[in-house]
């Protein structure tokens, strides 16, 4: 693919190494199929689990597995296996009881990171646990894995009511338009925004995309499958291409 860029990394005894970049590893597998598998985990909340409108749940259009396939496509049919460790209803605080069962046992080589959805609940005053909580599992996965790592900013979420959201999800409308009034999504965007920039970690501004979306005149809760929060699967079409580019270009 003609990238030549590697990730530092932390050694066993205060060391820096050069950790093998996602596409170095890719080629690898593409060309020695007895090579340890290339694995990727999707750590996040719904999101990331695939859950769309209510009652369903999309695991062949999620982000992750478009991007998926979108690397083997262009990485000449390279095999990546993805492990979907999205939780519905989950913060990356709460996750943290997760972290040793469905992120650190697979030595992952990719590690896609979109908390914020349910973190936002928690207002300006849950911002300090936020970036403490995510700091926390990035400096885990660079001391103990060689893994690419990429932050994804959550998605917009519902400003009003709309015919998208379904009458079994009716009584969670109050709390998202209070989370609306309040512009609490945004504060958790800039955190993501800025630890990204202040420690060197790939980003994809998912929210940004909202952004461009609603400047060109788009209706976001046409976009909300359920008309909450949970993107439609055009959207994660998008959003696995956009996560694809930047790893073809600093993964």
């Amino acid at each position: 693919m003609g990238i030549d860029r590697r990730q530092t990394r932390a050694l066993p005894g205060g060391g820096v190494g050069m950790a093998p970049t996602l596409i170095e590893r890719l080629q690898e597998k593409r060309t020695d199929p007895g090579a340890r598998a290339v694995l990727y985990v999707a750590l996040g909340d719904s999101v990331t689990q695939g859950c769309m409108q209510f009652g369903a749940t999309e695991y062949d259009r999620v982000y992750h597995a478009v991007c998926k396939r979108e690397l083997e496509r262009r990485c000449d049919g390279a095999i990546i296996n993805v492990i979907n460790s999205g939780a519905s209803g989950d913060t990356i605080a709460a996750s943290r009881i997760r972290w040793d069962r469905d992120v650190f046992p697979y030595k992952p080589d990719l590690v896609t990171i979109l908390f914020g959805h349910n973190d936002a609940h928690g207002g300006e005053a849950g911002l300090k646990g936020f970036a403490a909580a995510l700091d926390e599992l990035v400096s885990r996965l660079r001391a103990e894995t060689e893994a690419v790592i990429v932050l994804i900013t959550p998605c917009m979420m519902m400003r009003h009511d709309n015919a998208n959201i379904a009458a079994e999800n009716r009584q969670h409308v109050p709390a998202f338009l209070r989370l609306a009034e309040e512009k609490a999504l945004a504060q958790y965007v800039a955190c993501i925004r800025g630890y990204a920039a202040k420690n060197g970690l790939l980003l994809v501004d998912a929210y940004a995309m909202w952004e461009r979306m609603e400047e060109n005149g788009a209706d976001i809760h046409a976009r909300l499958s359920n008309g909450i929060n949970h993107p439609d699967a055009a959207f994660h079409i998008e959003l696995g291409e956009a996560l694809t580019a930047v790893l073809l270009s600093g993964g």
